[in-house]
């Protein structure tokens, strides 16, 4: 169960290299797809055991992608 606002690391993280032009839209990585994920959760942040799973898959996303 989520508590608290939701923590959206990747997608902080793909937001900011937008920003910084160090990727495009187009760019469609580990980062991109965690940082579907957490965008996910906050859609469903009404429904906590759903966001939080979206969470989950977000950060197992990027731990697989770190491993690689």
């Amino acid at each position: 169960m989520t508590t608290g606002p939701l923590r959206t690391p990747s997608l902080d993280a793909w937001r900011a290299e937008l920003r910084e032009g160090k990727r495009g839209t187009d760019t469609f990585d580990p980062l991109w797809r965690a940082a579907c994920a957490e965008s996910w959760a906050i859609e469903y942040s009404p429904y906590p055991a759903i966001a939080a799973k979206f969470c989950e898959d977000a950060s197992r996303i990027m731990r697989k992608a770190l491993k690689a």
